[in-house]
């Protein structure tokens, strides 16, 4: 009786942790997934409301415009 105590004490502990690291893991995982998102969403944004310069060098430059920039942000709910 003691024996099948102490196994299915045992079994619930392990059960209880392996519980807490996935809840943990979970956890983690989504709140990456979040920071990924939005860090999508602002790249999305400045591809989209850029405009290109060339100097006398043959050399382009891109720069943001910033007004467009902030109304793509604001219509995908970040800031």
């Amino acid at each position: 009786m003691k024996n099948q105590i102490g196994t299915l004490l045992g079994f619930v502990i392990l059960t209880a942790a392996l519980t807490a690291v996935s809840f943990v893991g979970l956890n983690k995982f989504a709140s990456l997934r979040e920071i990924e998102i939005e860090n999508e969403a602002r790249f999305q944004c400045a591809e989209s409301s850029r405009y290109q310069v060339t100097g006398a060098d043959n050399v382009i430059v891109w720069y943001p415009v910033s007004d467009l920039y902030s109304k793509c942000l604001q219509e995908k709910g970040i800031k």
